[in-house]
């Protein structure tokens, strides 16, 4: 069994990611593979958000399954436009024209706050320990959605969910991510604690 810090719903949950894969009973695509499942974990975005952020971020968890069903769940009171497991499979259950609930209290490079309003959420398959490695396959499909996602929308930032978490300090991920594989895209990228 494994702990995650549910702050969403303000309080810890303790979660066995094992059995609730095995509930799930969710085939993975494959890599650089897109599959689509529903949640309810979602909202509207305002009227005049233009979607210029890309927020990366770890799971905490060891599998793609336990995280998808997670998701679902409406008392997690989280979800992601994009889950990406170890073998580089895709998961969506968020529009992207839809505001998921993936960074809570947080605010930008540029001071606005609210970054669900305006960004695009990306989680990555880790436990966020430190010790746990991102796959190539991993890499490759953040990168590859990356690139998709600059191609469709104007975007100025990708950012860690640690950088916008309010207060600072109150998430690391994704932790000991690469973040020099995603310069060949030219677009400032804003990673670790902010200062200030």
């Amino acid at each position: 069994m494994w702990a995650i810090a549910a702050f969403a719903i303000g309080k810890t949950m303790t979660i066995d990611w094992a059995k609730l894969e095995q509930e799930f009973q969710f085939t993975a695509p494959g890599k650089n593979k897109l599959a689509w499942v529903d949640t309810k974990n979602y909202g509207k975005r305002p009227e005049d958000s233009v979607i210029d952020t890309i927020v990366l971020h770890h799971t905490a968890s060891p599998n793609l399954g336990g995280t998808v069903k997670w998701f679902t769940m409406e008392e997690s009171q989280v979800s992601c436009h994009f889950t990406i497991g170890k073998d580089g499979s895709i998961v969506q259950m968020v529009s992207c024209y839809d505001r998921a609930w993936q960074a809570g209290r947080s605010s930008d490079a540029y001071g606005r706050s609210n970054v669900n309003d305006f960004s695009i959420g990306i989680e990555i398959v880790n436990m966020g320990d430190g010790k746990d490695p991102y796959t190539e396959d991993q890499l490759e499909a953040v990168e590859n959605l990356v690139g998709s996602l600059i191609k469709r929308f104007p975007i100025k930032q990708i950012v860690s969910h640690e950088f916008i978490a309010e207060p600072a300090g109150r998430k690391n991920d994704p932790i000991n991510y690469p973040w020099e594989r995603l310069e060949r895209f030219h677009v400032p990228m804003y990673f670790g604690q902010k200062k200030g």
